[in-house]
């Protein structure tokens, strides 16, 4: 079990030759944390959180060939239940995601990332009281993941927020919407897929050597085949010659 306290006030600036990044948390917040796990990929925890306060960032700036900018601003009273599991072997399984809390107060947030990687780009804003549910589920196979997720919001508040992105970075293409509204009773709905071309690519090398053993043996078997073949024959022809 793992427990994290924070009481006091939290600042941070980061300027260099290619971006800034700043940010305030004025919040007070209690995390804990139980769980279980077979191995790295097998296991289930199950965690409780508070947390009261304001916490704003801002950032921008160069990575990599993209260009970006964030930024997000919470004024806000949560407390959230959350259960994660997550099961797997050799790169095949899944994992899944439920949180149930209850919120009041202001949320707003943006992000953009454009560049030589594709493009990526969020936003929402939300304000009032309320109590929700969020899942999330992730399939992964092999080279292929796909993710998705929904949410459902009742209390007297609005949100909004919507988002999408289509990039490819370190040989994985990823393609991903996502969506909320909320005006007393909301919905949210997010999916994602990601394909790790490397993975793939690997893969059908495999496959492809595996192919032409395949092959190589299949002409083994065809040559001896026909080496049986003929000297089934001779002895055939001996034989005749021999009766006749």
């Amino acid at each position: 079990m793992s427990v994290e306290i924070k009481t006091t006030p939290e600042s941070s600036l980061e300027i260099n030759k290619t971006s800034f990044n700043a940010s305030i948390d004025n919040s007070i917040s209690v995390t804990a944390t139980i769980g279980t796990s077979a191995n790295k990929d097998t296991g289930i925890s199950v965690g409780a959180s508070v947390k009261t306060g304001t916490v704003a960032s801002a950032g921008a700036g160069l990575d990599r060939k993209n260009v970006y900018t964030n930024l997000s601003y919470s004024d806000t009273s949560e407390v959230h239940t959350t259960i994660d599991v997550k099961a797997g072997t050799h790169g095949v399984g899944g994992s899944g995601t439920i949180d149930a809390y209850a919120k009041t107060g202001t949320e707003l947030e943006a992000n953009i990332k454009v560049g030589a990687n594709g493009a990526d780009v969020s936003a929402g804003a939300s304000t009032g009281s309320y109590v929700g549910v969020d899942t999330e589920a992730t399939l992964k196979l092999r080279g292929v993941s796909a993710t998705g997720g929904t949410g459902v919001t009742v209390g007297d508040h609005f949100e909004i927020g919507g988002g999408g992105h289509a990039t490819f970075n370190d040989n994985k293409l990823s393609l991903g919407v996502s969506g909320d509204v909320a005006a007393l009773v909301g919905i949210e709905v997010d999916a994602s897929v990601t394909i790790d071309t490397k993975q793939i690519q690997h893969d059908a090398i495999v496959v492809a050597k595996e192919t032409e053993k395949v092959v190589k043996e299949t002409k083994k078997v065809v040559k001896e085949t026909e080496n049986v073949a003929k000297k089934v024959g001779k002895d055939v022809k001996k034989t005749f010659k021999k009766m006749f």
